[in-house]
């Protein structure tokens, strides 16, 4: 880890707004990603943290628990514990989003419409971009379609709900990527909790096949296209299932 001061990582302007364990916080990140460290490498004991950071005790520790919160690092308390690279997860992160949608009163028809908007985007990048080890696993989640004839609610989510992830992450770009899978986490999250019988099993997994066709095709605009379509279908299938879910606030989980 850098032993360069916990301030250099904020602009100036914005210290002073800023608690000193913000600051270390995101002095930590940098130095995490300037390290290449993956996930679940150790970071440092606290001793020499505290001396690279050249902060109290506490300060370190309420640092740590900035990021542990967001699952950027994880800690193990007592003997052969300690912090360990953490990851971006887009759980994580569409937990701490639900904070500020439910602050700004979103209801959760807006983020059923950012995703109608976003995700046909994404599968036009992923059809145009054609990452091989990404084609991968959208072959595997094609997969994992076929098993879709059971009546069992959270499988099938799991299962229609990871094409979305995949195609996120074929994107190729981190933000799409990371914002796309967090509304989806948030989506499913509490379409879970209403426990509605999905009514298009069959529809579904044909305009799912439809979209990965075009993506291993490396067809951008075609991809687009049925994506768009899929994606009214699932708002008009929101709206007509979980109607009472839609002028709802979006809630913290």
């Amino acid at each position: 880890m850098s032993d360069t001061g916990a301030q250099r990582a904020t602009p100036r302007f914005r210290q002073r707004s800023a608690k000193m364990a913000e600051l270390v916080a995101r002095q930590i990140v940098e130095d995490i990603v300037a390290q290449r460290l993956p996930a679940g490498a150790s970071l440092p004991s606290e001793v020499p943290m505290l001396q690279m950071y050249g902060v109290a005790r506490g300060t370190l520790r309420e640092a740590l628990r900035i990021l542990e919160y967001n699952g950027l690092v994880r800690v193990r308390p007592g003997r052969g514990g300690g912090a360990t690279v953490g990851s971006a997860d887009a759980y994580n992160f569409g937990r701490t989003m639900t904070l500020f949608l439910q602050m700004g009163r979103t209801e959760f028809t807006e983020l059923v419409e950012a995703r109608l908007i976003m995700e046909p985007i994404m599968a036009r990048l992923a059809a145009e971009r054609r990452d091989e080890e990404r084609l991968a696993e959208l072959a595997k989640s094609m997969g994992e379609h076929k098993g879709l004839e059971t009546h069992d609610q959270a499988r099938y989510l799991e299962v229609v709900q990871n094409f979305h992830g995949v195609v996120a992450g074929m994107s190729g770009n981190g933000v799409l990527d990371l914002f796309g899978r967090a509304l989806k986490e948030i989506y499913t999250e509490r379409v879970i909790a209403a426990e509605k019988p999905p009514a298009r099993w069959g529809e579904v997994r044909k305009e799912h096949e439809a979209v990965a066709q075009a993506i291993f095709d490396g067809d951008g605009a075609r991809a687009e296209e049925l994506m768009r379509a899929h994606m009214v279908e699932l708002k008009a299938g929101f709206e007509r299932s979980y109607a009472a879910l839609r002028t709802e606030i979006i809630g913290a989980w």
